[in-house]
């Protein structure tokens, strides 16, 4: 029986478009690739989000590696990236129908810890009962052990939740673990189809 739904948050709950905010700030589509794989798509992103980074160590390497024009653009995304996240409003509907029923909700994310600065915009937050960061536990989905931790922190059964992620690999890396999930394509109906039929 299925006792606690737990979501992730980019393009789950929040909408995180980086490129969509690079094209915001640079005109050249040139500067949008490179501040793109410099930035969001870089492997200080990840230990950002592993919470093994600082950000203002994550700034002096990013200022090693891109061009002097873009510099500052690249600090300033960096202080201010979460500005540009936005609530998913058609999941407050599904989240406050989900407490009526009794669930337990859950975040897993990938995150760092910038999540405080935009906390406020996730639909019906403090209708959730816990949140569980990889930056506070140095881990990433989709490794096995993110998983493991969460359950074992909110004693959790994994048979007993429900898991919903935009990525294919962490519903895959979840189900390894004895979690199922939903790929979340911004299908609302069909991930309403979806809740309502768990425990039939």
């Amino acid at each position: 029986m299925i006792k606690n739904i737990v979501f992730d948050m980019g393009n789950v709950l929040i909408s995180y478009k980086p490129k969509d905010m690079l094209k915001k700030n640079l005109a050249d589509e040139n500067d949008q690739e490179i501040l793109f794989n410099e930035l969001f798509h870089s492997v200080d992103w990840l230990k950002f989000d592993r919470g093994t980074i600082r950000k203002e160590a994550f700034k002096v390497n990013v200022s090693h590696r891109v061009p002097a024009h873009l510099k500052n653009v690249a600090f300033d995304l960096l202080d201010n990236w979460y500005k540009e996240i936005h609530p998913i409003n058609e999941m407050e509907s599904i989240i406050h129908a989900l407490k009526e029923d009794d669930f337990n909700l859950y975040i897993l994310s990938n995150a760092s810890s910038d999540f405080h600065y935009f906390k406020t915009k996730i639909p019906n937050f403090n209708q959730f009962d816990g949140v569980f960061l990889s930056s506070d536990w140095k881990m990433l989905k989709p490794e096995n052990e993110i998983y493991q931790a969460f359950y074992s922190h909110f004693n959790l059964n994994p048979s007993e939740c429900f898991f919903i992620d935009d990525m294919p690999a962490n519903i895959e890396s979840a189900s390894n673990t004895g979690m199922n999930g939903y790929v979340f394509k911004n299908d609302f109906q069909q991930l309403t189809a979806t809740l309502n039929a768990l425990n039939q």
